[in-house]
Protein backbone atom coordinates (compact mmCIF):
# COMPACT_ATOMS: atom_id res chain seq x y z
CA UNK A 1 0.00 0.00 0.00
CA UNK A 2 1.68 3.42 -1.17
CA UNK A 3 0.32 6.59 1.05
CA UNK A 4 0.76 10.10 -0.38
CA UNK A 5 1.12 13.55 1.99
CA UNK A 6 0.51 16.24 0.64
CA UNK A 7 0.64 18.68 3.92
CA UNK A 8 3.57 20.74 5.15
CA UNK A 9 5.11 18.70 7.80
CA UNK A 10 8.17 18.91 10.39
CA UNK A 11 10.93 16.34 10.73
CA UNK A 12 9.52 15.10 13.73
CA UNK A 13 5.80 14.44 12.14
CA UNK A 14 7.19 12.52 9.02
CA UNK A 15 8.97 10.57 11.29
CA UNK A 16 5.64 9.46 13.07
CA UNK A 17 3.51 8.89 10.04
CA UNK A 18 6.58 6.66 8.67
CA UNK A 19 6.22 5.23 11.73
CA UNK A 20 2.49 4.43 11.76
CA UNK A 21 2.57 3.27 7.84
CA UNK A 22 5.50 0.69 9.23
CA UNK A 23 6.08 -1.42 5.84
CA UNK A 24 4.17 0.89 3.34
CA UNK A 25 5.42 3.33 1.03
CA UNK A 26 4.88 7.04 2.06
CA UNK A 27 5.66 9.76 -0.44
CA UNK A 28 6.17 13.04 0.32
CA UNK A 29 5.31 16.26 -1.70
CA UNK A 30 4.35 19.52 -0.03
CA UNK A 31 4.30 21.85 -3.46
CA UNK A 32 1.35 20.82 -4.64
CA UNK A 33 -1.53 23.04 -5.81
CA UNK A 34 -4.19 23.18 -8.43
CA UNK A 35 -1.27 23.90 -11.73
CA UNK A 36 0.50 21.49 -10.18
CA UNK A 37 1.13 18.70 -13.15
CA UNK A 38 0.61 15.40 -11.57
CA UNK A 39 2.42 13.63 -10.00
CA UNK A 40 3.47 10.08 -10.69
CA UNK A 41 3.55 9.24 -6.93
CA UNK A 42 0.03 10.05 -6.78
CA UNK A 43 -1.04 7.99 -9.16
CA UNK A 44 1.03 4.39 -7.38
CA UNK A 45 -0.68 5.61 -3.74
CA UNK A 46 -4.07 4.37 -2.41
CA UNK A 47 -4.03 6.55 0.11
CA UNK A 48 -3.96 10.66 0.21
CA UNK A 49 -2.95 12.73 3.40
CA UNK A 50 -3.43 16.29 2.17
CA UNK A 51 -5.68 18.30 -0.48
CA UNK A 52 -4.91 17.57 -4.03
CA UNK A 53 -6.00 19.23 -7.19
CA UNK A 54 -9.82 17.96 -7.79
CA UNK A 55 -9.14 16.90 -11.59
CA UNK A 56 -5.46 14.48 -10.45
CA UNK A 57 -8.79 12.06 -9.18
CA UNK A 58 -10.18 11.39 -12.23
CA UNK A 59 -6.73 10.01 -13.35
CA UNK A 60 -6.12 7.63 -10.25
CA UNK A 61 -6.76 3.86 -10.67
CA UNK A 62 -5.65 3.18 -7.32
CA UNK A 63 -6.49 5.82 -4.75
CA UNK A 64 -9.38 4.76 -2.29
CA UNK A 65 -9.32 7.17 0.62
CA UNK A 66 -8.62 10.92 0.91
CA UNK A 67 -8.05 12.27 4.18
CA UNK A 68 -8.44 16.04 4.25
CA UNK A 69 -6.36 18.50 6.11
CA UNK A 70 -9.37 21.01 6.22
CA UNK A 71 -12.69 21.44 7.03
CA UNK A 72 -13.85 22.21 4.04
CA UNK A 73 -14.24 20.32 1.11
CA UNK A 74 -16.40 22.27 -1.64
CA UNK A 75 -14.04 22.40 -4.57
CA UNK A 76 -14.80 18.27 -4.28
CA UNK A 77 -18.21 18.69 -4.48
CA UNK A 78 -18.47 19.44 -8.20
CA UNK A 79 -16.45 16.18 -9.20
CA UNK A 80 -18.31 13.64 -11.43
CA UNK A 81 -18.50 10.66 -9.45
CA UNK A 82 -19.67 8.88 -12.20
CA UNK A 83 -16.72 9.43 -14.22
CA UNK A 84 -14.78 7.86 -10.72
CA UNK A 85 -14.82 4.06 -11.22
CA UNK A 86 -13.09 3.40 -8.00
CA UNK A 87 -15.22 3.76 -4.42
CA UNK A 88 -13.15 6.64 -2.85
CA UNK A 89 -13.74 7.78 0.59
CA UNK A 90 -13.09 11.37 1.67
CA UNK A 91 -12.74 12.27 5.50
CA UNK A 92 -12.37 15.58 6.97
CA UNK A 93 -11.77 17.43 9.85
CA UNK A 94 -14.86 17.99 10.90
CA UNK A 95 -15.08 19.44 14.76
CA UNK A 96 -11.18 20.07 14.39
CA UNK A 97 -11.00 23.37 14.66
CA UNK A 98 -13.76 24.21 17.04
CA UNK A 99 -11.51 25.52 19.84
CA UNK A 100 -9.05 27.79 18.64
CA UNK A 101 -11.71 29.12 15.82
CA UNK A 102 -14.07 29.99 18.53
CA UNK A 103 -11.63 31.84 20.73
CA UNK A 104 -10.60 33.96 17.63
CA UNK A 105 -14.13 34.83 17.24
CA UNK A 106 -14.50 36.06 20.92
CA UNK A 107 -11.37 37.71 20.99
CA UNK A 108 -12.30 39.81 17.76
CA UNK A 109 -15.78 40.69 19.56
CA UNK A 110 -14.08 41.55 22.40
CA UNK A 111 -11.64 43.85 20.46
CA UNK A 112 -14.45 45.92 18.68
CA UNK A 113 -16.23 46.27 22.15
CA UNK A 114 -13.51 47.43 24.61
CA UNK A 115 -11.86 49.62 21.81
CA UNK A 116 -8.86 46.99 21.46
CA UNK A 117 -8.31 47.38 17.79
CA UNK A 118 -8.38 51.17 18.12
CA UNK A 119 -6.09 51.17 20.54
CA UNK A 120 -3.51 49.41 18.58
CA UNK A 121 -3.84 51.78 16.06
CA UNK A 122 -3.63 54.81 18.61
CA UNK A 123 0.01 53.43 19.81
CA UNK A 124 1.31 52.96 16.65
CA UNK A 125 0.53 56.67 15.74
CA UNK A 126 2.57 57.88 19.26
CA UNK A 127 -1.38 59.18 19.56
CA UNK A 128 -3.16 59.64 23.24
CA UNK A 129 -7.08 60.37 23.89
CA UNK A 130 -7.20 58.47 27.25
CA UNK A 131 -10.81 59.70 29.10
CA UNK A 132 -12.81 60.61 25.77
CA UNK A 133 -13.11 57.36 24.98
CA UNK A 134 -14.07 55.53 28.22
CA UNK A 135 -17.99 56.63 27.17
CA UNK A 136 -16.99 55.12 23.61
CA UNK A 137 -16.49 51.49 24.95
CA UNK A 138 -18.85 48.56 25.45
CA UNK A 139 -19.72 45.20 27.32
CA UNK A 140 -20.68 42.29 26.06
CA UNK A 141 -23.06 41.26 28.60
CA UNK A 142 -26.76 41.06 27.61
CA UNK A 143 -25.57 41.09 24.02
CA UNK A 144 -28.20 39.02 21.74
CA UNK A 145 -26.06 36.42 19.52
CA UNK A 146 -27.59 35.09 16.15
CA UNK A 147 -26.18 32.02 14.98
CA UNK A 148 -25.85 31.42 11.11
CA UNK A 149 -25.39 27.28 11.66
CA UNK A 150 -25.06 25.21 14.72
CA UNK A 151 -22.49 23.11 14.45
CA UNK A 152 -19.23 22.58 16.75
CA UNK A 153 -17.54 26.01 16.32
CA UNK A 154 -20.46 27.91 17.27
CA UNK A 155 -21.77 25.34 19.65
CA UNK A 156 -18.45 26.07 21.53
CA UNK A 157 -18.72 29.86 20.88
CA UNK A 158 -22.14 29.38 23.04
CA UNK A 159 -20.10 27.86 25.90
CA UNK A 160 -17.97 30.80 25.91
CA UNK A 161 -20.43 32.93 25.54
CA UNK A 162 -22.43 31.85 28.58
CA UNK A 163 -20.54 33.62 31.26
CA UNK A 164 -21.40 37.28 29.61
CA UNK A 165 -25.12 36.79 30.07
CA UNK A 166 -26.22 36.90 26.27
CA UNK A 167 -29.03 35.94 24.31
CA UNK A 168 -28.83 33.24 21.54
CA UNK A 169 -31.14 32.41 18.52
CA UNK A 170 -30.09 30.09 15.66
CA UNK A 171 -31.09 30.47 11.80
CA UNK A 172 -30.08 28.18 9.05
CA UNK A 173 -30.98 27.61 4.94
CA UNK A 174 -34.18 26.06 6.16
CA UNK A 175 -35.86 29.09 8.39
CA UNK A 176 -38.62 30.77 6.83
CA UNK A 177 -37.47 34.30 5.32
CA UNK A 178 -40.06 36.10 7.82
CA UNK A 179 -38.18 34.70 10.75
CA UNK A 180 -35.11 35.34 9.52
CA UNK A 181 -35.50 38.88 8.58
CA UNK A 182 -37.17 39.65 11.94
CA UNK A 183 -34.10 37.89 13.63
CA UNK A 184 -31.34 39.88 12.08
CA UNK A 185 -33.23 43.10 12.33
CA UNK A 186 -32.63 42.33 16.75
CA UNK A 187 -29.25 40.27 16.61
CA UNK A 188 -26.49 42.98 17.96
CA UNK A 189 -23.73 39.71 16.97
CA UNK A 190 -24.31 38.10 13.81
CA UNK A 191 -22.05 34.66 13.39
CA UNK A 192 -21.68 32.56 10.25
CA UNK A 193 -19.95 29.35 10.38
CA UNK A 194 -21.84 27.19 7.52
CA UNK A 195 -19.91 25.81 5.12
CA UNK A 196 -20.51 26.32 1.21
CA UNK A 197 -23.22 24.61 -0.51
CA UNK A 198 -25.63 25.55 -3.24
CA UNK A 199 -28.57 27.20 -0.65
CA UNK A 200 -25.87 28.94 1.76
CA UNK A 201 -23.62 31.22 -1.01
CA UNK A 202 -24.99 34.80 -0.95
CA UNK A 203 -27.38 33.88 1.96
CA UNK A 204 -26.73 37.47 3.36
CA UNK A 205 -27.26 39.29 0.35
CA UNK A 206 -27.74 43.11 -0.12
CA UNK A 207 -31.42 42.57 1.18
CA UNK A 208 -30.22 40.70 4.33
CA UNK A 209 -27.40 42.76 5.20
CA UNK A 210 -29.56 46.16 4.97
CA UNK A 211 -31.18 44.69 7.86
CA UNK A 212 -28.61 45.32 9.92
CA UNK A 213 -28.69 47.71 12.67
CA UNK A 214 -25.87 50.05 13.56
CA UNK A 215 -24.97 48.82 16.51
CA UNK A 216 -23.98 45.58 15.07
CA UNK A 217 -21.21 43.30 14.53
CA UNK A 218 -21.16 40.85 11.41
CA UNK A 219 -18.80 37.78 11.57
CA UNK A 220 -17.93 35.49 8.98
CA UNK A 221 -15.73 32.63 9.46
CA UNK A 222 -17.61 30.02 7.62
CA UNK A 223 -16.70 30.42 3.77
CA UNK A 224 -16.49 33.85 1.67
CA UNK A 225 -19.04 33.14 -0.88
CA UNK A 226 -21.46 33.51 2.31
CA UNK A 227 -21.95 37.01 1.63
CA UNK A 228 -22.36 39.82 -0.86
CA UNK A 229 -18.92 41.09 -0.13
CA UNK A 230 -19.70 44.27 -2.34
CA UNK A 231 -22.73 44.82 -0.06
CA UNK A 232 -20.47 44.22 2.80
CA UNK A 233 -17.78 46.86 2.12
CA UNK A 234 -20.41 49.32 1.12
CA UNK A 235 -22.07 49.36 4.56
CA UNK A 236 -18.90 49.56 6.40
CA UNK A 237 -17.51 52.25 4.04
CA UNK A 238 -21.22 54.46 5.14
CA UNK A 239 -20.61 53.51 9.11
CA UNK A 240 -24.10 51.34 8.64
CA UNK A 241 -22.98 48.97 11.38
CA UNK A 242 -20.44 48.89 14.34
CA UNK A 243 -18.22 46.48 12.45
CA UNK A 244 -17.14 43.11 11.23
CA UNK A 245 -14.96 40.60 11.19
CA UNK A 246 -13.89 38.28 8.31
CA UNK A 247 -11.93 35.33 8.50
CA UNK A 248 -12.31 34.06 4.82
CA UNK A 249 -13.07 35.92 1.42
CA UNK A 250 -14.20 35.22 -1.83
CA UNK A 251 -10.92 35.51 -2.94
CA UNK A 252 -7.90 34.03 -1.02
CA UNK A 253 -5.16 35.52 -0.59
CA UNK A 254 -6.70 39.06 -0.72
CA UNK A 255 -5.32 41.32 -3.87
CA UNK A 256 -3.86 43.97 -2.59
CA UNK A 257 -6.27 46.41 -5.16
CA UNK A 258 -9.60 44.79 -2.88
CA UNK A 259 -11.07 47.26 -1.10
CA UNK A 260 -11.44 44.82 1.54
CA UNK A 261 -8.09 46.41 3.15
CA UNK A 262 -8.80 50.14 3.49
CA UNK A 263 -12.40 49.43 4.99
CA UNK A 264 -13.23 51.08 7.99
CA UNK A 265 -13.96 49.18 11.63
CA UNK A 266 -13.13 45.62 9.77
CA UNK A 267 -11.08 42.92 11.42
CA UNK A 268 -8.96 40.67 8.87
CA UNK A 269 -8.02 37.16 10.29
CA UNK A 270 -6.52 36.08 7.28
CA UNK A 271 -7.84 32.24 7.43
CA UNK A 272 -6.28 31.25 10.24
CA UNK A 273 -9.28 31.33 12.98
CA UNK A 274 -8.44 27.78 12.90
CA UNK A 275 -5.11 27.87 13.77
CA UNK A 276 -2.77 26.78 16.76
CA UNK A 277 0.70 26.04 17.54
CA UNK A 278 -0.51 22.30 17.77
CA UNK A 279 -2.39 22.33 14.71
CA UNK A 280 -0.20 20.13 12.73
CA UNK A 281 0.74 17.99 15.65
CA UNK A 282 -2.66 17.04 15.98
CA UNK A 283 -3.45 16.70 12.18
CA UNK A 284 -0.71 14.10 12.34
CA UNK A 285 -2.38 12.60 15.30
CA UNK A 286 -5.69 12.22 13.80
CA UNK A 287 -4.78 10.78 10.18
CA UNK A 288 -2.87 7.89 12.17
CA UNK A 289 -5.93 7.24 14.47
CA UNK A 290 -8.13 6.88 11.12
CA UNK A 291 -4.86 4.93 9.21
CA UNK A 292 -5.42 2.27 12.16
CA UNK A 293 -9.41 2.48 11.27
CA UNK A 294 -8.59 2.05 7.90
CA UNK A 295 -6.22 -0.80 8.16
CA UNK A 296 -8.72 -2.79 10.43
CA UNK A 297 -11.61 -2.02 7.80
CA UNK A 298 -13.39 0.11 10.16
CA UNK A 299 -15.59 2.77 10.16
CA UNK A 300 -13.57 6.10 9.24
CA UNK A 301 -13.84 8.96 11.46
CA UNK A 302 -15.79 12.12 9.75
CA UNK A 303 -16.53 10.35 6.42
CA UNK A 304 -18.29 12.62 3.95
CA UNK A 305 -21.31 11.78 2.16
CA UNK A 306 -20.68 13.36 -1.31
CA UNK A 307 -24.16 13.55 -2.49
CA UNK A 308 -25.56 15.17 0.66
CA UNK A 309 -22.90 17.84 0.56
CA UNK A 310 -21.20 17.04 3.95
Amino acid sequence: MNIYVTCDLTNEDIFKIKKVAKKHKVFFNDAVDERAPIDKNFLKSEIVFGNIPCHWIYQSKRLKWIQLESTGFDEYLDLDWKKIKNKIAITNLKGFFSEPASETTLSAILSFYRGIDRFVILKNNKKWIGNPLRNELELLINKKILFFGYGSINRQLHALLKPFKCYFDIIDTKTNLSSIKNKIKIADIIICTVPETKKTINFFDKKKLQLLKKESLFINIGRGSLVDENELIKILKDRKIKGAVLDVTRNEPLELSNPLWKCPNLILTQHTAGGSSKEILNKVIFFKDNFKKYCLNKPLKCKINMSKGY
